[in-house]
């Protein structure tokens, strides 16, 4: 058997997963193949990238940016490819893109499986309603859906898919890796404080973060520090608002080595995430918990249903609260250090069950099910929408 997995790119987190899934599946006597669109930038391009892709790793448009490239030119590329390759079994990225057109497309053509992986719950990314009535349709040929966690059935029962048809682990880090204090000291770090990390876009609420510490800045005797690691088109008025304000305890970093940034995480006290919308997940959360650390995740984190127990490992809150947010930095910076160690190993055993090892088995279970099955077939008027749909790219 021959599955293949197919994307706009496969950064940052990916490479850890698709090499997994290789060595996994490989075990099982099935064989994987990797098909990326795009090599040449991203809303991820800070990731670092290898050029040393192994064998079963296929980029159809090394030199080019995806918004350089037409949905139509790109799905073309990935039918053609697909038509070399002729997998069992397609795993594609979600349907709004080119690649999510275009494997549903062929495999409803060739009358082969294709299983979407997609973390966008409804509550993400509110769309008009004739937008779900045609996404509708184009699910009516899709066989499985591989989502984060339970927490994204709502959303796709509404497309369509029973229970049995929906697939978890999409979202695992490699738990292994940021357990490990890798103890790279060179970065200048303050003695206390709270971590966050990401790029500085609106989804990550990052202003409000601040108005948030500036509260506690100003309730508390003794405040810990707030680190900011990252970048983005929002660093500039992030910086003005720390200025105007006289908050010396905020500390801006670039982004980080993988290697730096585990530093960064097991010497910090909490990590907080405070997206406001479009967070579908939020990977970042994932990797502090795998360091050992509590966590503060807003409401409207994807993840935050699933991987924060409030008074466990940490605790959530509303994006929009700033009084309730600076009121958690004054709780969690007054904890003992044994109340707080006791959350951050609470974080390390909820997330075990969310690393790599879940990613493969997600994966494992989708292919199971689907291939003991008839392909799913659509009506006239949904294979019409199929033809003619090209996807569209909007990177975020």
């Amino acid at each position: 058997m021959k599955i293949v997995f197919i994307h706009t790119d496969f950064r940052i987190y990916w490479p850890a997963r698709l090499n997994a899934l290789n060595t996994f599946l490989k075990s099982k006597g099935i064989d994987l193949d990797v098909i990326e669109i795009a090599g040449g930038g991203s809303p991820y391009n800070f990731a670092a990238t290898s050029n040393n892709k192994p064998s079963f790793w296929h980029c159809l448009f090394p030199d080019k940016r995806m918004e350089e490239i037409p949905p139509g030119v790109a799905n073309k590329a990935l039918r053609e490819k697909l038509d070399e390759l002729m997998p069992d079994i397609v795993f594609s990225g979600a349907i709004a893109f080119p690649s999510g057109a275009a494997s549903v497309r062929w495999a409803a053509e060739k009358g082969r499986k294709v299983v979407v992986f997609d973390n966008a719950r409804l509550q993400d990314v509110p769309r008009k309603w004739y937008v779900n009535f045609i996404k509708r349709r184009i699910y009516s040929s899709v066989d499985g859906i591989f989502c984060p966690a339970p927490a994204w059935n709502e959303t796709f029962k509404y497309f369509g898919f029973h229970d049995k048809q929906i697939f978890y682990g999409l979202n695992a880090v490699d738990n292994s890796f940021w357990a490990e204090n890798l103890g790279i000291r060179a970065i200048n770090l303050p003695a206390r404080y709270i971590l966050t990390a990401g790029r500085q876009v609106p989804k990550k609420n990052f202003l409000f973060l601040l108005k948030a510490f500036n509260k506690y800045y100003n309730q508390v005797k003794d405040p810990a520090s707030l680190v900011l690691v990252g970048n983005g088109p929002k660093r500039e008025i992030l910086e003005d608002y720390t200025r105007k304000h006289g908050i010396s305890l905020i500390n801006f970093m670039p982004f980080l080595s993988q290697e730096e940034l585990s530093y960064v995480y097991h010497s910090a006290l909490f990590f907080v995430l405070p997206s406001k919308f479009g967070e579908t997940w939020g990977n970042v959360v994932n990797e502090a918990m795998a360091s050992g650390l509590p966590v503060l995740v807003s409401e409207q984190v994807g993840c935050s249903s699933t991987l924060v127990k409030p008074g466990i490992n940490g605790f959530t809150f509303s994006s929009h609260d700033e009084e309730e947010l600076a009121n958690l930095f004054i709780k969690v910076t007054s904890l003992e250090e044994k109340e707080r160690e006791a959350m951050g190993s609470m974080s390390k055993e909820i997330i075990s069950e969310w690393g790599l090892e879940r990613f493969c088995t997600g994966v494992e279970e989708a292919i199971l099910y689907v291939s003991g099955r008839d392909k799913k077939t659509s009506d006239l008027f949904s294979r019409i929408i199929i033809r003619l749909w090209k996807g569209r790219y909007r990177p975020t």
